[in-house]
């Protein structure tokens, strides 16, 4: 209770300004203002707050009340002064908004609560939205066009739900368009509107349609010409220059054929939210509004203003602004323009904006040249020794800043430019004669070893100003060539590269000479994966035989070997194949078993065999695992010879397509000593729900299928893994 009446003690002193209708308490004006036409209230009755709008009535000095003053409903509001007393304008503008607040509530459409007069005023009690006008946002800065877009998608969503029950808002404006704080728009103003044009003389109500099917009146506005520009005169005066409200069929002259004039409908509301988009996109109206009259005029008279910037709602605004209400588009049309281009909106400026980097002010910008132009410096000991030719070189520079050498072409030669000692001794001579070649310095014999290019020692110019600067010493400034130095930028680039590609080389060698080899099949191909000792080859027999390559690492468990059997004799199986590899090669736990189905592999020891089934399946189990081999059951005519297809497809795997809860991966075809095999991992969970970790090899061999599968617990992915590559690396079949 206490909060309550501390939030209504507050309420109180923020709103301490004038009661209407002893329920909506005002805030106090400022001072220097008048009353506002629109303002926040507090409502006494519900405790909310409400924004409360006053259409000013005119004044009418009557005698005696007016016949049929009484309202329709005969409603009687808490002020006590109702409609009492109001002449026939009046009560028109009461009775069309009391109907417009009568409308469905939208989520578009702000709510109206209450409609009263008083003090010779008509306020609207309404819903107090946490938004700003559109007005208020385009005084700041104008809406690019997809923002004018989605705000045009609400509003219209707006109008035709007030459409569908034949009212037409007839308000659409800057002023009345709300955009709240989340973005949405919302629309206002269509109680004040309606009463607003119920002053002029207008009908704003819909037609009403009879129950037995007839029709009301044909005329519910003007009945005579006089009355219609009687009321075109008056709201020109209450609605003012807002382009938005003028649409041509609500601006054109009365004539004498009037009635023939298009009807104010769903039309004009559509030409206001065309009106609107320009103004929100170019930042001002098709047509100028310093005076009504001039607006009414160049509706009817001239074309809006050019779209130019409307950039892509270009087309709508000018098909929204045709002047023939029958040619603009309809609302279910429009809103389907307006989503595509919200559709392909662009995505929002973020980042977009250069971020200058800190500079220091006292450091000059680096700019890069055609030429390299270095200066070297020479050392104190040097300058020390050759002072008397530093001597030399400075009164050389005198000389030629003093014009005393003539400027002449000189002579291409493979000489160097630069002649210091003749220059001192003949300055007065021609340039031919005091820039002979000079002979390299022992110090740079390397370098004089190669032919002397004369452009690039020299300073010239194309034309009749070449000429010789015999001041600038080879020492102190050269041109050189990018890669004439170890300190260049591209020379250090080469060396980087080089470095590069001799890390490349010498990891490519190591690949090479130390990482293991791949062996080639019988038949010249490098194979995926080799078998070890037993495994036969296509063409050695009905079933294989004959040589087979050395066995390869396996990839869980380590290295494993296997001798060659001896080849037996062309056309038939080889030899018995070997009743066990050497110990190190299957390890303590497993062992080779020779199967009387006709195949050998290594099992685990203490597995316990099962014999074959009516599918040919021959199971050793133990510890919860199992190994499943088929020996060449299914024969490649009538399964085909992709052993990637077959697997997907075999019996032994049915489980796993019956399973409401599984998984494939590692799926491969490879080549194994030469024949086509395919392998893959599986998981799924059976019927009583447990996880299971299936390794599956399926090979081609004599045009039979062979099958080595080992399933386990989920959780035992490491021994299937293990107990699977000892299978593949010692079966053998025939």
């Amino acid at each position: 209770m206490s909060d309550q009446a501390g939030r209504k003690g507050g309420a109180v002193e923020e709103y301490a300004g004038r009661v209407l209708a002893e329920r909506y308490r005002l805030p106090r004006p400022p001072a220097d203002e008048f009353e506002l036409v629109e303002s926040r209230a507090f409502d006494t009755y519900s405790g909310q707050e409400v924004l409360v709008h006053q259409v000013l009535l005119p004044e009418v000095v009557s005698a005696e009340p007016a016949e049929g003053s009484e309202a329709s409903d005969g409603s009687r509001r808490p002020s006590g002064d109702g409609d009492d007393g109001l002449d026939e304008s009046a009560r028109r503008a009461l009775e069309a908004a009391r109907s417009a607040a009568a409308i469905p509530d939208h989520p578009r459409l702000v709510q109206v609560f209450d409609i009263f007069v008083e003090d010779g005023s008509l306020w609207i009690a309404s819903e107090l939205v946490s938004a700003r006008s559109l007005a208020a946002l385009l005084a700041e800065r104008p809406l690019d066009a997809y923002r004018a877009a989605e705000v045009a998608s609400d509003v219209l969503t707006a109008l035709r739900a007030l459409h569908a029950t034949g009212w037409t808002h007839r308000n659409v404006t800057a002023s009345t368009v709300l955009v709240c704080d989340d973005g949405r728009a919302m629309l206002a103003g269509l109680a004040a509107g309606a009463a607003q044009e119920a002053l002029c003389g207008y009908d704003p109500l819909p037609e009403q349609v009879l129950a037995g099917g007839g029709e009301g009146d044909d005329w519910h506005g003007p009945r005579s010409a006089l009355e219609q520009e009687r009321a075109r005169q008056n709201r020109i005066t209450v609605v003012g220059a807002v382009t938005e409200r003028w649409a041509p069929e609500q601006a054109h002259e009365v004539h004498e054929n009037w009635r023939l004039s298009p009807p104010v409908g769903p039309a004009a509301d559509l030409w206001a939210l065309g009106s609107l988009l320009f103004r929100s996109v170019q930042g001002h109206p098709p047509y100028p509004e310093e005076s009504a009259a001039e607006l009414v005029q160049l509706v009817c008279a001239e074309p809006p203003a050019f779209a130019e910037e409307c950039g892509p709602l270009r087309p709508i605004v000018e098909s929204l602004l045709r002047p023939d209400p029958e040619e603009r588009p309809e609302a279910e049309e429009l809103g389907g323009w307006l989503r595509s281009l919200i559709r392909s909106a662009p995505e929002p400026d973020l980042g977009v904006s250069t971020v200058q980097v800190p500079t220091d002010p006292a450091k000059l910008p680096v700019k890069r040249r055609r030429g390299e132009l270095v200066r070297r410096r020479r050392k104190k000991a040097a300058a020390e020794s050759d002072a008397g030719a530093q001597h030399r070189r400075h009164a050389r520079g005198k000389q030629a800043r003093a014009g005393r050498l003539p400027k002449q072409a000189r002579p291409a030669g493979p000489g160097k430019a630069v002649g210091m000692s003749s220059a001192v001794a003949a300055p007065d001579a021609p340039t031919e004669q005091i820039l002979p070649a000079r002979p390299a310095r022992p110090a740079k014999a390397a370098k004089s070893a190669r032919p002397a290019v004369p452009d690039q020692t020299t300073v010239t110019h194309s034309g009749p100003r070449t000429a010789t600067r015999p001041h600038i010493h080879e020492e102190d400034v050269v041109y050189r060539r990018p890669d004439g130095s170890s300190d260049s930028p591209r020379r250090l680039g080469l060396r980087l590269l080089i470095a590069v590609l001799v890390i490349l080389a010498a990891v490519v060698a190591y690949a090479l000479l130390f990482l293991p080899q791949r062996k080639d099949s019988s038949d010249g191909a490098h194979a995926d994966r080799t078998l070890p000792a037993g495994m036969p080859h296509p063409g050695d027999g009905k079933n294989g035989g004959g040589k087979s390559a050395g066995a390869s690492t396996a990839p869980s468990t380590g290295a494993s070997t296997a001798s060659k059997p001896p080849a037996g004799s062309s056309g038939k199986p080889a030899s018995k194949p070997p009743t066990s590899p050497s110990g190190p090669a299957l390890g303590p736990d497993f062992v080779l078993r020779r199967d009387a189905a006709g195949f050998s592999v290594a099992v685990h020891t203490g597995w316990q065999r099962s014999g074959a089934n009516s599918k040919d399946e021959v199971t050793y189990a133990g510890d919860d695992l199992q190994l499943t081999v088929v020996p060449g059951r299914d024969r490649s005519s009538a399964r085909g010879t992709d052993p990637v297809a077959y697997q997907l497809n075999e019996p032994e795997l049915a489980d796993f397509r019956a399973s409401s809860w599984s998984s494939a991966s590692g799926l491969q075809s490879l080549t194994l000593d030469g024949h086509p095999a395919a392998e893959g991992e599986y998981t799924y969970r059976d019927s009583s729900g447990q996880g299971v970790y299936a390794r599956n090899l399926a090979i081609l061999i004599g045009g039979k299928y062979h099958i080595v599968l080992v399933t386990g617990l989920d959780s035992q992915r490491a021994a299937v893994q293990q107990a699977f590559d000892k299978a593949v690396q010692t079966y053998s079949a025939g």
